[in-house]
């Protein structure tokens, strides 16, 4: 093998670069201290030759420096960066990471400047950048150039307004003071103080570098400005134990800002001993603070951890209100319907039961974890309950779970589970074999026969499959539904479910297919709205032109009139009230009492008193006479004054 001399040759280069660079800054020190001038000793040596190479190596270094800076400094002004988030955190923190401290602090001066060509977002981005990497390099510094920054009334400073952050949490939808600049920082407790963003960042920084020192430093500060280091002290502290959190703001004044911090600081941190930090907590925390039950949760799984699931006997022996203790039971058991599902299932069944329910809903919830992983043991678990309405609920629970995974295997052993169940487990099944097979799924709901006198499965499996399949091929779920092999009695089902799910794609289509639809005459599809009613009343909503223009189409009858009335009463919600009114001029008189009738619950809604004036305007002294006496009637003359119910009575023939 031939051997490359290259690495040696560029170590030995190297290393003699390395020693010209040492002895030359070891002379200039030298040079200095003896009080000659280390200027006029480059000079002399260059001028005897002796470090050329060294002078033109430091002067390129220098060149590559300035012009990187350069580069960044001009990437920072990109007009894009406004948009794009990455990109400019990116751009303006490489730029900052290429600036020496006193580049740093000249830049900050400049930002400060209201000239400044930086677009808002980028310079908020820079001036965050410039002050955390100042704070690293010299958090004195950083300190004296915020507290100048605010004297002189930059916005560094912005009123605390105490501004509140809304929400949602398994516990429930909380609102709390906070900074908002920061909705997981709280913001001063002293509703007069201001928010100093930059002075949080500062001792943040400092903090992290020498806790001490940043507190020390603090003490001095004013009672704004020591609230506001207090705070950004405060988010480095993770992991530390409350004493610290407590004894630090206790130092700068503000012990409940300290024992809030502790508190949060725990929503998802690792403890080693959860039992003891929970009884930490419930002397802490107020029974009204019920955003920091998110804190409860997270302790409660690491000492179900630690030491099994008895402890949900002492978390339900805590005093915190019922609702939230509750939750975190339900969190608990959940964690533990993973990893011990028997012991979880046992201890479920201790639970009080809940309104409504023949079990408590957290048997429910052990039960469905339980089915996800091994559906034959829950099952046969929930078939020894003994009291038969919480059997058979659970059974139903856990055998729809069991259909929706494992599909092909519940159909081909449907005879081997109770019927009660058949209805849902079914209907999971074709639903997960229609998500890949719709065809196939809708072949085996035709096969699928009903108990009883409704026909649940035939007006259920069809919208469940279809679903899918019209998602995934339109065209093959109409020729199937329309030309393929639906028998008669269950040909209105299928073309219903159809059309409902197809007109929100292709709503003229949809249409057209319902008009070929034979009118159902018996079962359940006859206690149905007509189909094509049905269809413009969804319509209606996206695209009142379009129903206006199908209306013609629809055949004379009930459901013609339910149409026109799902149009008119759009009209009426537009305050197009005229137009509601000549629509039904176009309808025979059968369908407009029917269709009248049907908009006033609307019109009453919106305008009461135009529509006692409308009545005047109806065709027919009977449909005149019809509609007062509605409006006068005990469920409806709450939405009249008394004079407009005197107008009525003209109408009404003086009758009550």
């Amino acid at each position: 093998m031939k051997k490359n001399n290259s690495i040696p040759l560029l170590l030995l280069t190297s290393g003699i670069l390395l020693g010209g660079l040492g002895t030359y800054f070891v002379h200039l020190a030298t040079s200095t201290e003896d009080g000659s001038d280390p200027s006029q000793s480059v000079i002399a040596e260059h001028t005897n030759g002796t470090l050329p190479t060294v002078q033109s190596e430091m002067g390129e270094v220098r060149d590559t420096m300035s012009t990187n800076t350069s580069h960044l400094a001009d990437a920072i002004e990109d007009p894009s960066l406004q948009r794009n988030a990455f990109q400019r955190k990116l751009a303006v923190y490489s730029y900052v990471a290429s600036l020496s401290e006193l580049q740093i602090t000249e830049e900050l001066e400049r930002t400060s400047d209201p000239a400044h060509v930086l677009s808002s977002r980028v310079l908020k981005e820079l001036q965050t950048a410039l002050i955390e990497r100042l704070a690293v390099l010299n958090p004195v510094s950083a300190l004296e150039f915020s507290l100048d920054s605010n004297d002189l009334g930059n916005d560094y400073v912005i009123p605390n307004t105490l501004g509140t952050h809304t929400y949602a949490t398994e516990y429930g939808t909380f609102t709390r003071a906070v900074n908002p600049l920061d909705p997981q920082t709280y913001a001063p407790t002293d509703t007069d103080s201001e928010i100093m963003p930059v002075v949080r960042s500062v001792f943040k920084e400092w903090a992290l570098r020498d806790l001490d020192d940043a507190v020390e430093n603090a003490k001095s500060l004013n009672s704004d400005t020591k609230l506001n280091a207090l705070a950004g002290i405060l988010t480095t502290l993770s992991g530390k134990p409350f004493e610290t959190f407590r004894d630090i703001s206790k130092t700068l004044g503000d012990e409940d800002q300290g024992i809030d911090a502790y508190v949060l600081s725990l929503r998802t941190a690792n403890v080693d001993d959860p039992k003891a930090i929970w009884t930490e907590l419930t002397s802490l925390v107020k029974p009204d603070q019920y955003d920091k039950m998110q804190v409860f949760g997270n302790i409660a799984e690491q000492w179900y951890e630690k030491d099994g699931v008895r402890v949900l006997d002492q978390i339900n022996a805590t005093p915190l209100e019922e609702f939230h203790k509750k939750n975190i039971v339900d969190r608990v058991l959940r964690l533990a319907a993973t990893n011990n599902p028997q012991e979880a299932f046992q201890y479920a069944q201790t639970l009080p039961t809940e309104r409504g329910f023949p079990s408590p809903l957290a048997l429910f919830m052990v039960v469905d974890i339980w089915a996800e992983t091994d559906p034959q043991a829950a099952y046969h678990s929930v078939t020894r309950i003994e009291q038969l309405p919480e059997r058979e609920s659970l059974q139903t629970s856990v055998v729809s779970r069991w259909a929706a995974n494992e599909p092909y295997y519940y159909m081909e052993n449907l005879d081997n589970f109770p019927t009660h169940t058949r209805v849902m487990g079914i209907r999971n099944a074709l639903e997960t074999i229609a998500q890949t097979s719709p065809r196939e799924a809708a072949e085996l709901a035709l096969d699928q026969k009903d108990e009883g006198l409704i026909n649940v499965l035939n007006t259920m499996l069809p919208s469940v499959i279809l679903r899918h399949w019209v998602d995934q091929d339109v065209e093959a779920a109409v020729n199937w539904v329309t030309s393929g092999p639906v028998p008669e009695g269950k040909q209105s089902s299928w073309v219903r479910a159809l059309t409902t799910i197809l007109v929100h794609s292709d709503p003229h289509r949809a249409f057209e297919i319902a008009l070929k639809q034979p009118k159902a005459e018996g079962g359940f599809e006859a206690f149905l709205p007509a189909l094509e009613a049905e269809l413009i009343d969804q319509i209606v909503y996206r695209d009142l032109d379009l129903a206006v223009e199908l209306l013609p189409k629809v055949p004379e009858g009930k459901s013609r009139s339910e149409a026109y009335a799902s149009v008119g009463s759009e009209y009426i919600d537009q305050g197009e009230f005229d137009k509601a009114v000549n629509l039904g001029l176009q309808l025979t008189p059968a369908e407009q009492a029917q269709y009248y009738q049907s908009i006033t619950s609307t019109w009453v809604r919106i305008d009461p008193g135009g529509l006692v004036e409308s009545i005047k305007d109806l065709p027919t002294s009977e449909l005149r006479s019809s509609i007062a006496l509605e409006l006068s009637s005990r469920r409806m003359k709450e939405n009249f004054t008394d004079a407009q119910l005197e107008e009525l009575k003209q109408y009404t023939g003086d009758t009550d």
